[in-house]
């Protein structure tokens, strides 16, 4: 019978250590806030890619030399390097305005139900959480 019982226990311990919560409230709010910080990251990296890419350019400008065959490549590899934190900026602006349309699409609205009175039915309004979903 101790077995039994210490196994019970110990089987709620573990479902409810492995059991979700819901910690983020998906609210119109949190996802306006997470297109915002979105979208501030995206022009940060698109910021610093184009001024990465403005060095690269100017150092690979300065150490060209004519009077040599030979090239140095440091300002282009800087550019490149530029270019690519300036692309990797797009899904981040991406994804904001994804958010931005999921905040848009929650709503809270009053809406009409059919509730059973006696032996007829009336239109009652309650409380709803809509969200509306394009195709």
């Amino acid at each position: 019978m101790k077995k039994f019982i210490i196994s019970i226990v110990m089987a709620f311990l573990v479902l409810n250590a492995f059991s979700q919560t819901a910690k983020t409230p998906f609210t119109r709010d949190y996802y306006l806030e997470k297109s915002q910080k979105q979208k501030k990251m995206a022009w940060r990296l698109f910021g610093a890619g184009l001024g990465i890419a403005a060095i690269g350019g100017i150092v690979q400008l300065s150490n060209t030399n004519s009077n040599t065959w030979e090239f140095d490549f440091t300002g282009a590899y800087i550019a490149a390097g530029g270019g690519v934190l300036t692309l990797a900026s797009i899904p981040c602006f991406v994804n904001a305005a994804k958010n931005k349309k999921m905040a848009i699409a929650i709503t809270m609205d009053n809406q009409k139900i059919l509730f059973p009175q006696e032996s007829t039915f009336i239109f009652k309004k309650q409380a709803a959480l809509c969200f509306k979903i394009d195709f």
